[in-house]
């Protein structure tokens, strides 16, 4: 663990977890997993994005902001930087960390009782600002429910960041809030969505020993059928919603440069020729 003191055949992986380069992409993702309430799935979110990077070969680095098990450094131990931002010095060596290699997809599990001291030493900071001149998006996944202090929270963010990303994702297990009161903010119109599933499912997913990349690209054993097909579908849903926010973020980044390098080429028309009529020469 890091930290920043100092017999069904395997399904080969599906076009929404391949990843394909674009010329001209400039911007490395870094993904703040939030909400200000406990016990709401932001691990179980954070687990599955680094898994699909996984999938796709990308480098990513997880990062572990929550104080209450089980967390994102219990699955995932050996590759996790668990954070302490409590005080300055942690503070510095936290946001060093994520501007030091802006090659690589970052992914950070925020606990909820950090959440508002968080982002306004974001704010206070103009951290967000900041990483941009260095080719990082922050993108904002922002798990949703019917308590009135996400909401607020939600509301809160929208004024603060008006230009940084900030999605919805609701989780069915812990309520389908109306969508109007989480509108999506930024240029990447995704909500994401996760169904709920069985408990044989749920239990699977919950052992610490798990993989979401490795039963992908292989069959476990001795597992019910209909649980390999539930949670090989929902896999599929998840990353699908995953790569709609990357292709988005891929076209601002187009936009941007052409934006930059001045309005768009058409192409022109070839010049006619000059030609001689023989029957004047």
């Amino acid at each position: 663990m890091a930290t920043l003191d100092s017999e069904r055949p395997a399904t080969s992986a599906p076009t929404a977890a391949q990843h394909t380069p674009f010329v001209g992409t400039k911007t490395t993702p870094l993904y703040i997993v939030c909400s200000p309430r406990r016990g709401i799935g932001k691990t179980l979110l954070s687990r599955l994005l680094i898994e699909f990077y996984d999938l796709d070969r990308r480098a990513v680095a997880p990062f572990d902001l929550a104080d209450e098990g089980p967390q994102l450094a219990d699955f995932m131990p050996e590759r996790t930087t668990v954070a302490d931002i409590t005080d300055i010095s942690g503070q510095m060596a936290f946001f060093d960390s994520l501007i030091a290699d802006n090659d690589t997809v970052k992914v950070i599990d925020l606990s909820h009782r950090i959440f508002r001291n968080f982002f306004v030493v974001v704010q206070k900071i103009g951290f967000f600002e900041e990483i941009r001149h260095r080719g990082i998006e922050p993108i904002l996944l922002f798990l949703v429910d019917q308590d009135p202090s996400s909401a607020r929270a939600y509301a809160i963010l929208q004024r603060w960041f008006t230009n940084v990303p900030l999605l919805p994702v609701r989780n069915e297990a812990k309520g389908m809030p109306d969508r109007d009161t989480f509108p999506k903010v930024g240029a990447v119109p995704v909500s994401p969505d996760m169904w709920t599933l069985r408990a044989m499912s749920t239990a699977l997913i919950d052992k610490p020993s798990f993989s979401f990349a490795k039963f992908w690209q292989k069959a476990v054993p001795n597992i019910p059928d209909r649980v390999d097909d539930e949670l090989r579908s929902w896999m599929k849903w998840i990353f699908f919603q995953f790569r709609q926010i990357e292709l988005c973020q891929m076209c601002e980044d187009v936009l941007s440069m052409m934006e930059t390098q001045g309005p768009p080429l058409a192409p022109t028309p070839p010049r006619p020729e000059t030609r001689v009529d023989p029957q004047t020469s």
